[in-house]
């Protein structure tokens, strides 16, 4: 019998391939994943935070300005509405839930933003035990 032809039956069939690709001998059972089987799984919990700093309100105020302009129902349901007199916290608010924290953090300085901080934290949640924590400070 050749290295590449081996016996994997009793009856003495073969197939062609390396001994290793057909093996009973080697097989290891894994047991079907089922929704039972997940339920032993561990959920983590990661949270990331930003501190920002208002450099240049003007720029801020203009762009919330923009945003309350060209949607007024979604600065209406931030409770925005004509003459869209707003104050610096309203105006990121606004600017906020335009863009998301994510795209905000990369798009501070167009914003009139500084980016201080930032944290990311993650914690098991079923036992509130902290699993990693970074922070870098920008300042």
């Amino acid at each position: 019998m050749s290295a590449l032809s081996r016996s994997v039956s009793g009856a003495g069939a073969s197939l062609p391939g390396p001994a290793h690709a057909v093996d009973p001998a080697r097989a290891a059972y894994r047991p079907a994943r089922t929704l039972a089987s997940r339920a032993g799984r561990s959920a983590i919990t990661v949270a990331e935070t930003r501190r920002f700093v208002i450099e240049d309100p003007g720029l801020l105020m203009h762009r919330a300005w923009q945003i309350a302009r060209s949607d007024p129902e979604a600065a209406a349901e931030l409770g925005y509405g004509e003459p869209y007199i707003m104050d610096e916290r309203q105006a990121f608010t606004l600017v906020l839930a335009d863009c998301g924290g994510a795209e905000l953090g990369e798009r501070a300085e167009q914003l009139g933003l500084r980016v201080v901080s930032a944290a990311t934290v993650a914690t098991c949640a079923d036992s509130d035990s902290l699993v990693y924590e970074d922070e870098q400070i920008f300042e």
